[in-house]
């Protein structure tokens, strides 16, 4: 009878017969093709579990705006649209400023053109063609100035045709005078120094320097002389 060798930790007990040995076998084919259900509970289990968060708060709602607090908003909207407004009419005002102030520059660049060629022609005149040139002269006054210009224009030319007086006149320098609060676009004052040579029947006569001031209208687009005086 053979003694049994003690049998090692772990190693599998050896069949004693061949019944027992299909037995085991039987047990192993049955680990292998049909998997215990313990393992995928246990790796299940195994997994920690996922705790839900806490839930998002609902938003509070705001509270109405007390009876002050609407008051504060009332006034500075009034504020910012009165700012916009105030903006607004200055920008306007600058602008219609300054239109008006180049308006008046060119009324006086064109007073002052007209006024010069103006005075040489009313200033001027020969005694062959005095009737003509006087009345070429009228035609650049205005209607009441040349009314008055009228009354004086036949013993001019009386004087004229009798002694034979021709006369030459020349504007040396002529600007608008200030006109303060009373500028205007169609009225214009200048200050005007004028050279008046003069020949009597052939022969020269004593030169005359004159001053003049001349108020210059604007009528139907034409600047035309509506006062003119001597200092």
């Amino acid at each position: 009878m053979n003694a049994r060798r003690p049998r090692i930790a772990g190693e599998r007990r050896r069949p004693s017969s061949p019944a027992e040995a299909a037995d085991a076998t039987d047990v192993e084919d049955a680990g292998v093709d049909g998997a215990p259900a313990a393992e995928p509970e246990a790796e299940e289990q195994a997994k920690p579990a996922v705790k839900p968060g806490p839930a998002p708060a609902a938003r509070a709602p705001r509270p109405p705006l007390t009876r002050r607090a609407r008051v504060v908003l009332a006034v500075l909207a009034f504020l910012a649209l009165a700012a916009v407004v105030f903006a607004v009419v200055a920008t306007l005002a600058v602008r219609q400023t300054e239109n008006d102030a180049e308006a008046r520059v060119d009324a006086a660049e064109r007073a002052t053109s007209a006024a010069s060629t103006a005075l040489e022609t009313t200033l001027s005149y020969r005694h062959a063609t005095v009737a003509d040139d006087l009345e070429a002269a009228t035609a650049l006054m205005t209607p009441d100035f040349a009314a008055e210009y009228e009354q004086l224009a036949p013993q001019v030319a009386s004087a004229a045709q009798q002694r034979k007086i021709d006369v030459a006149a020349t504007v040396r320098a002529i600007a608008p005078l200030e006109c303060g609060q009373e500028c205007s676009d169609d009225s214009v004052r200048l200050l005007a120094f004028v050279d008046q040579t003069r020949t009597i029947d052939g022969k020269a006569g004593s030169p005359a320097a004159l001053s003049i001031v001349v108020r210059m209208e604007k009528v139907d687009g034409d600047w035309l002389v509506a006062e003119m005086t001597t200092t």
